[in-house]
């Protein structure tokens, strides 16, 4: 989304290709990331990503990939992630249920539950995204889109919108772990993968292109994307002292996974 920059003399040559193909690499990174987690919730018996996230992830795909994305390819990609969806919310509704005997309302409605927060999540979406491109915000910096110039940015609404989203994920994947105290449903791969893939296609991206082109995006350095970047990228740091943790007081013990199979 927001494709076709053509930066000045004096920014190199391989800032644009460079951050392409990070964000490109992100694309399969969490792609796979999304198979891990299937992966893991057939083994483990549990879901990997928070219910509330994951019908975040749904409704932003539904959006960007619906109203927001312009390219064929753009939209063929979110409606793969969509179809990987359904295999997470499969198992998430199957196996939801057993993480919730403590709250038997939620339990018992978890269906009614996810329906109405991707409704949420929807709305919000889209109210963002209808708001900024038809106030055509950041327009000053002459991009086009739909065929307009100058239009509204669409790169900064991409940056906006992921950057909220994933220091919420972020730091609701360290609540889950905190609250089962087990690594059921994730594992060190999927954290690894997951990191990886963040890092290249929201920080590292945007770092590359506000680095040398930090005109066209002076958003990256605002004080609030920055408190953004330190709770998102430190919540996903984070995570991986706390897996160890998790494995060391394991030791001796028998797993969830042991457990699970057994009964």
């Amino acid at each position: 989304m927001g494709k076709g920059d053509f930066p000045p003399s004096n920014v190199p040559a391989f800032v644009v290709p460079l951050s392409d193909h990070m964000l490109e690499a992100a694309g399969v990174l969490w792609t796979t990331t999304y198979i891990l987690f299937i992966r893991s919730a057939r083994r483990d018996k549990t879901y990997g990503i928070p219910v509330v996230l994951l019908a975040s992830n749904v409704a932003w795909e539904l959006v960007y990939g619906a109203y927001v994305a312009e390219d064929p390819l753009e939209r063929y990609a979110f409606s793969s992630w969509l179809l990987i969806d359904l295999g997470l919310i499969y198992y998430t509704l199957k196996y939801g249920p057993n993480e919730w005997r403590h709250a038997p309302m939620i339990q018992r409605n978890i269906l009614a539950m996810f329906t109405i927060l991707v409704g949420v999540f929807l709305g919000l979406q889209y109210s963002f995204a209808q708001y900024w491109i038809e106030n055509r915000i950041g327009s000053e910096r002459g991009k086009t889109y739909r065929g307009v110039t100058p239009s509204a940015d669409i790169k900064e609404l991409n940056f906006w919108s992921a950057q909220v989203a994933q220091a919420v994920l972020s730091a609701s994947f360290i609540a889950q772990l905190l609250v089962r105290w087990d690594n059921r449903g994730h594992d060190w791969t999927t954290w690894v993968v997951r990191t990886i893939g963040t890092f290249a296609g929201l920080y590292g991206y945007y770092a590359v292109r506000w680095y040398w082109w930090p005109e066209m995006h002076p958003y990256v350095s605002n004080p609030f994307a920055v408190c953004l970047t330190v709770i998102g990228f430190g919540s996903d740091l984070l995570y991986g002292v706390l897996m160890l943790m998790v494995s060391r007081s394991a030791v001796g013990r028998p797993s969830q996974h042991t457990v699970n199979k057994a009964s």
